[in-house]
């Protein structure tokens, strides 16, 4: 990225997420999704610091606007056992730094189980990769960096670039009107983050795809 500073650090491994999330107010869609006791979902976050981040769970209870639910990969910071809290079912994700995503889209969703392996990925291309235990939404800045068949992947909710190991890396989907929808993507990715970013951070990661935030 001529003409731009990228901060980067070294990503080592860590332990499991142990967090509790801020409740914020809601934004509510009138379209209610079905979930049962027992459904595995995803769950985006849009807090600072795991912004644009799915995190996978498992719905434990059910109500008229609310489900509780356990997460697959984060533990409870007051103890050992895995996070579970009552989230929203109709909360409206806020829009997105790129513009790509589907408008009125929720921050609820069935897990997506679309096998990506076999997808050819090109640069501008709009994924999620798995990392700090979750799926973030990002876009593909380059492949096969340094003949290493990594990709960096920019992650707009925490404005950073990774370098992400393909096998973590599954093509990215909106589910709307209870059916997956594809995301066209940014092909002028590049062109965006030299024009419009000051300061983006970037690290490299080739251990599992992980990285501490």
């Amino acid at each position: 990225m001529a003409g731009k500073q990228l901060a980067t650090d070294k990503i080592q491994s860590y332990p499991k997420l142990k967090m509790n999330f801020p409740s914020r107010g809601l934004v509510e869609s009138q379209h209610k999704l079905s979930f049962e006791v027992g459904d595995n979902i995803e769950v985006l976050c849009q807090d600072s610091g795991m912004k644009g981040c799915w995190f996978r769970c498992k719905v434990l209870q059910v109500s008229e606007k609310f489900l509780k639910v356990q997460y697959d990969d984060i533990l409870d910071c007051d103890g050992p056992e895995k996070l579970e809290e009552w989230i929203s079912s109709n909360r409206v994700a806020g829009p997105d730094k790129l513009g790509i995503r589907c408008i009125g889209r929720l921050t609820v969703r069935p897990q997506l189980q679309e096998d990506s392996s076999d997808y050819s990925i090109e640069v501008g291309a709009a994924v999620d990769a798995w990392w700090s235990d979750g799926w973030w939404e990002g876009v593909v800045v380059e492949y096969d960096v340094f003949g290493s068949g990594h990709l960096h992947v920019y992650f707009p909710g925490e404005n950073r670039i990774s370098e992400i190991q393909r096998k973590n890396v599954r093509i990215s989907r909106d589910w709307m009107d209870d059916k997956w929808v594809e995301v066209k993507g940014k092909k002028g990715i590049r062109s965006f983050i030299n024009s419009s970013l000051t300061d983006v951070s970037s690290s490299a990661s080739k251990s599992q795809g992980t990285a501490k935030i």
